[in-house]
């Protein structure tokens, strides 16, 4: 018994530790799987399948509701609790008296038939509900982009937020080397009591700044595992860094045109134009007389108690017929409403235009702001050069009692505010490419971020 007891429990404290070395397995992102799992599991998107979903049943309804015929079916009982009476007073021929009216039971079951034979919008609602449904598919389309382009928004601004950190303890090092340098040289007696404070103030200084980029740099993480879809408790690794990889561009003058065509938003729009224009085409069919083929089944069976109910006498009539609805006078509703569609109809088309306008704009910015960010991040790089070499000649200058601890401190200073405006610039540069994707509908091109040493070494 102690054997199997000592079995059963290493076999469930095992089990325990493997579920729990499952559950804070880390998941090892890349940018192409963080958009795979955003496009499987974003809520966003899940919401807007859901709706496209709904969209496609709706289809199905307008067959149902417009060309499929409807039969319904009927059963009806009714117990007399006390029956009326029928009196005949006839003096004349002698005879007065009364009758009990009806029977105790009534059971009544039947069917109904209405098929449409037509209707001026007998077709018109089933286009109008697929129409809708391939709205709702743009609409999916539009919604994936703009996941995708979250995605990369939240993905580079964790590499970008790891960059400050590393920058942040660079920072932190150089202040805590420089601070003992000045030490030393403060207890040799080289330099003043003001340059040993200055540096220590300056040390203190950066530990709240890491400590800032630290929650950033968490904030960013958690923000990407949102939008990817998974738990907040999820532990995620990314082992790319935030480096430069020029995005070749061509056939720039072609992109208005591949605009219109291939944006899913127009492309929502054009749909919404065809909608509207059927939804006219609808309202007016009210105008014209609607026919339709009915039928009817009856069977009805009165007794009363003494017959029990397997021999009740059952008596069955069947209908046919045709009905036909014509319009005369509503009060001029049904004008109305055609009006309205038609107005609808010219808002929609309103709309596709100052859309198409807007979203040329936009590119316009787009490629205009990409151009300007490459010329930036040129600048950059040469900054960063010439400030390396400003704060290596202050950091010589000070050591040998030329420089002073302002130059040394105004060196690192303007060195990190570079290294920062670089990266920043990176990232920019990235997103404006992530917009214009999503304004081509082009298929998300994945950034190899995963270079090798050599160039993350000269980023």
């Amino acid at each position: 018994m102690k054997i199997i007891l000592l079995f059963l429990l290493t076999f469930f404290l095992s089990d325990v530790f493997a579920q729990e070395e499952i559950k804070t397995d880390p998941v090892q992102l890349d940018l192409q799987k963080s958009i795979s799992l955003a496009l499987e599991y974003n809520n966003d998107l899940k919401l807007a399948r859901f709706e496209q979903m709904k969209a496609e049943e709706q289809v199905t309804e307008a067959w149902g509701s417009s060309v499929f015929p409807e039969i319904s079916g009927f059963a009806d009982y009714n117990r007399a609790l006390k029956r009326g009476v029928i009196i005949i007073d006839a003096p004349e021929i002698g005879f007065s008296g009364s009758f009990p009216q009806g029977t105790e039971n009534t059971l009544t079951i039947g069917a109904t038939l209405e098929q449409p034979l037509f209707t001026g919008a007998i077709f018109l609602a089933v286009g109008i509900a697929k129409t809708y449904a391939e709205i709702q598919e743009k609409f999916v389309d539009a919604s994936e982009d703009e996941v995708i382009v979250s995605v990369k928004r939240a993905y580079y601004s964790v590499l970008l937020a790891e960059e400050v950190v590393d920058l942040a303890k660079m920072n932190l090092r150089f202040a805590e080397d420089n601070l003992k340098n000045t030490e030393v040289m403060f207890n040799a007696g080289v330099v003043p009591e003001y340059d040993y404070v200055r540096a220590k103030v300056q040390y203190q200084n950066i530990i709240p700044e890491l400590q800032q980029a630290e929650n950033s740099y968490l904030i960013s993480k958690n923000l990407l595992k949102f939008v990817t879809g998974l738990d907040l408790e999820t532990e995620i690794v990314i082992n790319d860094s935030l480096y430069l990889e020029e995005i070749p561009l061509s056939n720039i003058e072609g992109l208005d045109e591949e605009l219109v065509n291939r944006n899913p938003s127009l492309k929502q729009l054009e749909l919404s134009i065809k909608l509207q224009d059927d939804a006219v085409s609808y309202e007016f069919t009210k105008h014209f007389p609607e026919l339709y083929f009915t039928g009817s089944w009856q069977t009805q069976a009165q007794e009363n108690d003494p017959r029990p109910f397997s021999q009740w006498r059952y008596n069955n009539s069947v209908f046919i017929g045709l009905n036909l609805k014509i319009p005369i006078f509503d009060g001029f509703q049904t004008t109305s409403k055609v009006e309205q569609a038609r107005i609808e109809l010219y808002k929609a088309r309103e709309q596709y235009d100052k859309t198409v306008k807007q979203l040329k704009n936009n590119l316009e910015d787009v490629l205009l702001s990409i151009d300007q960010t490459k010329k930036k991040l040129e600048s950059y790089k040469a900054t960063i050069e010439q400030a390396e070499l400003a704060y290596d000649i202050s950091q010589k200058r000070y050591s040998s009692g030329v420089g002073t601890q302002l130059e040394t401190i105004d060196a690192m200073v303007s060195l990190t505010r570079a290294q920062v405006n670089y990266y920043n610039t990176v990232y920019e540069y990235y997103i404006l490419h992530a917009q214009l994707e999503q304004l081509l509908a082009n298929e998300p091109g994945y950034q190899n971020l995963n270079g090798d040493e050599n160039e993350k070494n000269n980023k």
